[in-house]
């Protein structure tokens, strides 16, 4: 028996993992962030990172060893490039995510803000916790197709 729709569980990872602490810590510290070197950081690590997986992925499907794959049973099934759409909303919400906490460090460390130290911990604690949660509770069978 099915416990949930798999083809949610990448989709729900960036959710879970990345995107609720985002908007947690961006809630306390988005003022201290320039908009618009975020967004040209993010659009920078996009395009790169997305012409990277979409090398890694063709040349895996010419290489046995090579495991640079994505199940289509844990995707949307929407794809572009043979990459799941959920490959390309993980620049965004992971480079989002890495900023906000390195300045959430930065503004703790520069004003011994205690509640942001808490709420760091509280965030990263909550990160390691989902990610394990989500693999805990994804069903044993991670064979491709």
């Amino acid at each position: 028996m099915k416990a949930w729709n798999s083809k949610f569980y990448y989709l729900t990872s960036l959710i879970f993992v990345f995107v609720i602490p985002a908007l947690i810590a961006g809630y306390f510290i988005s003022e201290r962030i320039p908009l618009f070197e975020l967004i040209k950081f993010i659009i920078g690590i996009t395009v790169l990172g997305s012409i990277y997986d979409i090398w890694a992925t063709r040349h895996g499907k010419r290489d046995p060893v090579w495991l640079w794959q994505f199940n289509p049973k844990d995707t949307l099934g929407i794809t572009i490039f043979n990459l799941p759409i959920e490959e390309y909303l993980f620049y965004p919400v992971s480079s989002v995510y890495i900023v906000f906490m390195w300045e959430g460090i930065k503004f703790a460390s520069e004003t011994n803000n205690l509640l942001i130290y808490l709420l760091l911990s509280f965030l990263s604690a909550w990160t390691m916790l989902a990610m394990f949660s989500l693999y805990i509770l994804r069903a044993k069978r991670d064979k491709l197709i």
